[in-house]
């Protein structure tokens, strides 16, 4: 019995510290993702455009917007008695944002701590030349557009 004991023991011992043929490594190079490639690449002047677009709208004291690539996020900062309207300005936003960039998937926000993500990646530098700091800043994006839907 102990043998037999002593045995299977062995042998899921040597079975468990083998590495398996299926197991990928999980780390993957901003060139295989296939969110990168091509290079992203980030839109200043629809960014600015965007941006003055949304501040004519009634009731918005500021804005921020980011496009990379066909996605377009605008986040506004809303206060006083304009928040009880919050919903019918970001719908306005919205529709004047799609009539200026057709091609653009449009992301609209008023959460605070979204507003404060896209600001900082509003002011970081555009990494062009640097396709994997250029992918990181693009699932960024991605992830405060995954945030916005809740």
């Amino acid at each position: 019995m102990r043998t037999i004991l002593l045995v299977v023991s062995m042998c899921l011992f040597v079975a468990g510290c083998n590495p398996q043929s299926n197991q990928q490594a999980k780390t993957k190079s901003a060139a295989e993702d296939p969110l990168c490639k091509p290079t992203p690449i980030r839109y200043y002047d629809s960014e600015q455009k965007a941006k003055a677009i949304t501040e004519q709208v009634k009731g918005i004291d500021k804005a921020v917007a980011v496009r990379i690539d066909d996605e377009l996020d605008v986040a506004i900062e809303v206060s006083n008695f304009n928040r009880f309207r919050l919903e019918s300005i970001e719908k306005e936003v919205g529709e004047k944002l799609k009539n200026s960039f057709p091609d653009a998937k449009i992301h609209v926000t008023s959460d605070k701590r979204l507003i404060k993500e896209l600001q900082n990646l509003n002011s970081t530098p555009w990494a062009a030349d640097n396709q994997a700091e250029a992918c990181k800043q693009k699932k960024t994006l991605k992830q405060i557009e995954k945030d916005m839907k809740g």
